[in-house]
């Protein structure tokens, strides 16, 4: 790899660690201010909305831009909103605000970032360079989280912004590094009708199939990982710190499912490495409810995440490869819109369910809502089997 592409790499951990630090301090910000479990996810739920938006915004403008012109922008304009919750968190309007405005640009930085790997990889290595990608924003994951629970721990959890914004002006720094305002062309020309071509897109039942996966995916890892798991673990006896830190380990096992993922998806195709991932989660949600200490409780939780990055590399490389080449820039908004839907539901439904139902039948509830959504999976992609046969 050039060394432009490492730049984008470590720029892509830098944004992905003060997103997931932050993220992961929301919860307890909330909780510290009175609000039930079923509620305190409510700043990952307006923190989704924007990245619904953004993803299709950025889906369609990835289509007449520059990709790299909106990796700049979105991290300039993350630094801005991290500096602004920085200074004004005490204001419950505002702190709600920014969560908006980081949604938007953290969609529209991991679009763009995506979009130009593809665009630079060989044939034959798509999924490996996503996986690449994948690979870089997992890194990040797995850091924040550790890093904010030791920041947290020590400082409160009002640093969260704080937090967010040194890892943002790294990021932007590093991307500018990169001169990613000069890569990357637009696909089409201004006149082309690509909102046709995205309805075309969405009536192909594979392609819904790898969307609804990747959504299945994020739905549970940031239910499990910003509201579930943290809580249990909480109940279990575990010392914020530590918490941090299995976050992290478990962020780590995502990465590596999604560099392992891409690279099986450019050998065994992307469909059986995305039903692999969702099956894989499935008695793990069983297993970690189980769990009492630090062990019985991380290796569940890391083969959970290790299949959940499986799933999202593999509908990702997917949903690129799929999509022709004038609408690759919306094809890769839709599917990253589906992200988002899970990242925004996803904690939300993790706190309803165990609210209501209690730990154990909470975790086990997510297991059952996963194997159906295997089976619609399966389906779909079954559909094209049958076609093409």
């Amino acid at each position: 790899m050039s060394s432009g592409v490492y730049l984008y790499a470590l720029a892509a951990v830098f944004q992905a660690s003060g997103a997931a630090g932050a993220a992961m301090l929301a919860p307890f910000f909330m909780k510290a201010r009175g609000y039930s479990i079923a509620l305190v996810g409510i700043p990952i739920v307006i923190n989704g909305l924007g990245r619904v938006a953004s993803d299709l915004l950025s889906g369609f403008l990835a289509s007449y831009f520059s990709a790299g012109l909106l990796l700049v922008l979105a991290a300039a304009v993350g630094l801005g909103a991290s500096l602004v919750g920085a200074a004004l968190w005490e204001v419950m309007s505002l702190f709600l605000g920014v969560w908006v405005v980081l949604g938007l640009t953290e969609a529209m930085f991991a679009l763009a970032l995506r979009k130009i790997a593809f665009d630079l990889s060989p044939s034959g290595e798509q999924g490996k360079v996503q996986g690449h990608v994948a690979s870089a924003l997992g890194i990040g994951f797995a850091l924040g989280p550790a890093l904010a629970g030791l920041i947290g721990e020590r400082w409160g959890f009002e640093v969260l912004f704080l937090h967010y914004a040194l890892h943002q002006t790294a990021g932007l720094v590093l991307v500018l590094l990169a001169r990613a305002h000069r890569v990357g062309k637009p696909t089409v020309s201004k006149g082309a009708p690509i909102w046709r071509e995205g309805r075309n897109l969405l009536l192909r039942l594979p392609f819904l199939a790898a969307c609804f996966a990747i959504f299945q995916s994020f739905l549970f890892l940031v239910g499990m990982i910003r509201v579930a798991f943290p809580f249990l673990a909480v109940a279990r006896g575990i010392s914020l710190e530590i918490i941090g830190m299995m976050v992290g380990l478990s962020r780590l096992a995502d990465t590596g499912g999604r560099f392992t993922g891409g690279w099986l998806s450019d050998r065994i195709g992307t469909s059986p490495v995305i039903q692999g991932g969702i099956l894989l989660g499935v008695p793990m949600f069983i297993l970690v409810v189980l769990g009492s200490g630090f062990w019985t409780l991380m290796i569940p939780f890391a083969i959970m995440t290790m299949g959940f990055g499986f799933t999202n590399v593999g509908s990702t490389t997917f949903a690129l490869q799929s999509a022709d080449a004038a609408v690759k820039g919306l094809g890769l908004g839709i599917v990253r819109a589906a992200t988002s839907m899970g990242i925004m539901l996803g904690p939300l439904l993790a706190g309803v369910l165990i609210q209501r139902l209690g730990y154990q039948w909470g975790f086990w509830s997510m297991a059952i809502i996963s194997v159906a959504v295997f089976l619609i999976v399966w389906s779909g992609f079954r559909s094209a089997v049958g076609k093409s046969g």
